[in-house]
């Protein structure tokens, strides 16, 4: 019974944050707006960093170390609060019109999501 009820809460949990998750993914496709092509740039960028950042695995053209390196790099650019990294990706935020803290928060929700794959179409269909 105890596991029952744990694995529901599990599932509701998965399914809040791919609601909360989704419902941000179309905030940033309504932020990207004809016209504004320096901004739809700087919001392109922050994308595909999420995108490199949950890189699953090594594909034809990129060895696992290569791999592990632009996924740690990724990581390391939305979440350290020391180096050059941070005043860049706090530009990069500010360019394209974003909190950094609310964009931080939103790679956190990403990078914990048990929908990864799921994510990384929608972040791509954005981008497309």
């Amino acid at each position: 019974m105890v596991k029952d009820q744990e694995k529901k809460e599990e599932i509701e949990t998965i399914y809040d944050w791919s609601v909360d998750i989704n419902y941000e993914i179309f905030q940033f496709r309504q932020t990207m707006k004809e016209g504004e092509s320096e901004r739809n740039l700087y919001l392109a960028v922050i994308l595909q960093a999420l995108l490199d950042a949950t890189h699953p695995h090594p594909t034809a053209t990129c060895s696992t170390s290569e791999a592990n390196l632009v996924k740690n790099q990724a990581y390391s650019w939305f979440f350290t609060s020391v180096t050059t990294s941070t005043s860049d990706f706090e530009y990069v935020c500010d360019m394209a019109g974003l909190d950094p803290s609310y964009t931080r928060g939103f790679a956190h929700k990403i990078l914990r999501s048990k929908e990864v794959t799921f994510i990384r179409k929608r972040i791509n269909a954005l981008l497309s």
